[in-house]
């Protein structure tokens, strides 16, 4: 399926970024407080990637969420940049590398622009579990 939001089971994505110790603490508990997630994670569609939405996902996990509500998206669709200067010649191929193999790069190193993405699903936490 492409283009659209679907439950995928959170064991299936992969990350190509670590996360950010005290980014995740704050994720979680707005998370906690809303009761809900407001947006959808954004998966490249082929490999279960996540292109936006590391830290949503690190912290759905500890709160023991089975489903992420995932925009879905063919990988040719996005734009994407590094925030960081590093040496790569052709960045969406080592996302889907670095997702693969789990040798992940910092937290915040890519930037994914993605034109029409979903926003506010305000999907509840009871509903993932």
């Amino acid at each position: 399926m492409r283009n659209k939001i679907v439950l995928v089971d959170i064991k299936k994505l992969k990350s190509h970024e670590e996360t950010d110790p005290t980014n995740l603490k704050e994720v979680i508990h707005r998370i906690k407080k809303d009761g809900y997630l407001k947006n959808p994670v954004v998966v490249e569609d082929k490999h279960n990637i996540i292109l936006d939405g590391h830290h949503r996902v690190a912290a759905l996990k500890k709160l023991g969420v089975k489903f992420v509500p995932s925009f879905l998206i063919s990988y040719d669709k996005v734009r994407v940049f590094l925030r960081r200067n590093l040496n790569v010649s052709d960045i969406k191929r080592e996302v889907i590398k670095r997702g693969i193999s789990k040798n992940l790069f910092p937290s915040k190193t890519t930037r994914h622009l993605i034109k029409d993405r979903p926003r506010n699903i305000n999907i509840t936490l009871n509903s993932l579990i």
